[in-house]
């Protein structure tokens, strides 16, 4: 199925067991899912947990006899949009998954619009707060450290051209496993997984010097907070604690 589904254009990324599927379902943001339900019996739990981390999300059971009516509304009341039976009429089911799926293409790109700042194409306040709440809880997941640095011009910024110009710097020298956020006319918030307070203070000479590098002209203020990868994380803590550490540090003397 999966070679069928890519010669008709579908990316298509597989998993292994239900605890792969949640997950990858989770971070890869699927347009469809397929689920055959004899893989993690019982696979209509599976489907429940699915619509629940990927909302709006087509899932599409199969299973390899035809269903009986009270299967059928099992899968539906599971929130599965249909349940078939293998083998399948690839022709067929490709065409109508293509039909299920571009709604959601649609949606996507309409939500990720509503998320992304429209100037710099950083995430914004929005767009960053949802990011940072699915790098927490894989953070907790798996183990890992989560830090964020929030940094602010030393000085006001006289023009909105000038805070633009210095968000389409963030957008250039951001790598791209951080989600990197315009949370203000001239604050922006980076969350960088994997990164302790040794790896934060780092990212912060990194990224001023690299903005400075860019010809900016502009002096930044930064502080940050991370969280042990053995606490459970809370993605606006961290925010409200690197604010906290910006208000508290000493604004840099004058050269």
């Amino acid at each position: 199925m999966a070679g069928s589904l890519a010669d008709a254009g579908f990316r298509v990324v597989t998993t292994h067991d239900e605890r792969d599927t949640i997950e990858k379902a989770q971070t890869q943001r699927p347009h469809g899912i397929v689920v055959d339900v004899a893989v993690a019996p019982p696979g209509y739990e599976l489907c429940r947990t699915l619509r629940s981390v990927s909302l709006g999300t087509p899932i599409v059971l199969t299973t390899s006899r035809p269903p009986t009516r009270d299967e059928k509304l099992e899968a539906v009341r599971a929130g599965a949009w249909d349940l078939s039976a293998t083998p399948l009429d690839i022709e067929h089911f490709v065409a109508r998954l293509g039909a299920y799926v571009e709604p959601k293409v649609e949606l996507d790109r309409v939500s990720e619009e509503c998320l992304i700042d429209g100037v710099s194409g950083l995430y914004n306040e929005l767009g960053l707060a949802r990011r940072a709440a699915e790098l927490a809880a894989l953070a907790t997941r798996h183990g890992f450290a989560l830090a964020c640095v929030v940094f602010r011009p030393s000085d006001a910024l006289a023009t909105h051209m000038a805070s633009d110009q210095l968000a389409l710097t963030f957008k250039t020298v951001g790598r791209s496993s951080d989600a990197v956020g315009r949370t203000g006319r001239a604050e922006f918030a980076v969350f960088a997984p994997a990164s302790n307070a040794w790896a934060a203070t780092r990212l912060v000479h990194r990224l001023t010097d690299r903005a400075g590098g860019y010809g900016t002209g502009i002096d930044l203020r930064s502080g940050y907070s991370s969280a042990h990868p053995a606490h459970k994380i809370a993605s606006h803590t961290l925010l409200a604690r690197a604010r906290s550490a910006l208000e508290a540090a000493r604004p840099p003397r004058p050269s």
